[in-house]
């Protein structure tokens, strides 16, 4: 049994430091493949290149793609210098921290049951569990409920269908999606759906990948009995504004349901609606957030 894992990192070589002196120790993980996703900070390939060993490969892409296109160098990499190698990949953020009997007790379960292409320890933030570790199909008034503040009250029944809320207790949880922070995938079959869908800059690959499971009859789980922890999203947090954000995050998601839930012309206006609605919001937020946080100071 031959484990990759698979570090896409971007302006975040401390972090990405860190982590990989501790997964290098972990005997689970054969190889370790960093990818620099086309960083923009002075000196940042060389300082990855500086932690290049036996078990650590660095690499960087051409440009910076976005998530998915990141992560697919890094397997087609894999691919081609190693070949069929490894019969397990893990993807995953540099600012998350997770234990080697984790790990094996995920891989453990896939081998018992061969038809799970991904499953993945639940996700936790620093102050508990995360409420979005996995989730349900996004039908199309799902994610117009998830859209705003606004239609998340107005709409929450509707988006407290998308989420698994107590079955999250079960021990084993068969799932559509799940968090793309870290995941274990089988490498075949991961391979066979072609990986990710570099169409997406940013967000909603973890939709993508379940449309793509479920269409080939394989499974997703979240191992509810195990986790890891997420430092609350800080690769995406301190390197984009929010309105940057929000344009990646409402293109995935009009890519997403045109593509995977053949949405209409109609539906695709209600979400560009909810886009600049959502815009209006963030006007009002951060300034709030910002008074707040300095309250908070004195």
């Amino acid at each position: 049994m031959k484990v990759a894992l698979i570090i896409l990192n971007y302006n975040d070589f401390e972090n990405t430091k860190n982590y990989i002196e501790i997964m290098k120790t972990y005997n689970i993980i054969n190889k370790i493949i960093v990818v620099d996703n086309k960083s923009t900070n002075d000196g940042e390939l060389e300082n990855l290149k500086s932690l290049k060993n036996a078990k650590v490969d660095v690499i960087q892409t051409s440009k910076n793609a976005g998530y998915a296109s990141g992560n697919n160098f890094g397997l087609r990499y894999i691919d081609n210098i190693y070949k069929n190698k490894f019969e397990y990949v893990i993807i995953s953020n540099p600012d998350v921290s997770v234990d080697e009997e984790t790990i094996q007790k995920t891989i453990n379960f896939m081998e018992e049951n061969k038809n799970v292409a991904i499953a993945s320890p639940r996700m936790n933030f620093v102050n508990g569990p995360a409420r979005r570790s996995a989730w349900k199909k996004r039908t199309f008034l799902i994610d117009v409920a998830c859209c705003t503040r606004l239609t998340e009250f107005l709409l929450n029944p509707i988006l407290k269908k998308g989420e698994y809320n107590s079955d999250l207790n079960k021990e084993y949880l068969k799932v559509f999606a799940i968090a793309g922070s870290f995941f274990i995938a089988r490498h075949d079959k991961f391979k066979e759906v072609e990986y990710f869908d570099e169409n997406t800059f940013l967000f909603f690959e973890e939709d993508i990948l379940g449309s793509k499971f479920q269409q080939k009859g394989y499974e997703i789980y979240s191992l509810n009995n195990i986790n890891f922890l997420h430092y609350d999203s800080q690769c995406i947090g301190k390197l984009m504004n929010m309105f940057k954000k929000q344009d990646f995050l409402f293109d995935s998601r009009i890519y997403y349901h045109k593509k995977y839930n053949k949405i209409n012309k109609l539906q695709v206006c209600i979400f560009e609606v909810l886009r600049y609605v959502r815009k209006i919001e963030l006007l009002i937020e951060l300034p709030i957030k910002k008074i707040y946080s300095l309250l908070k100071k004195k």
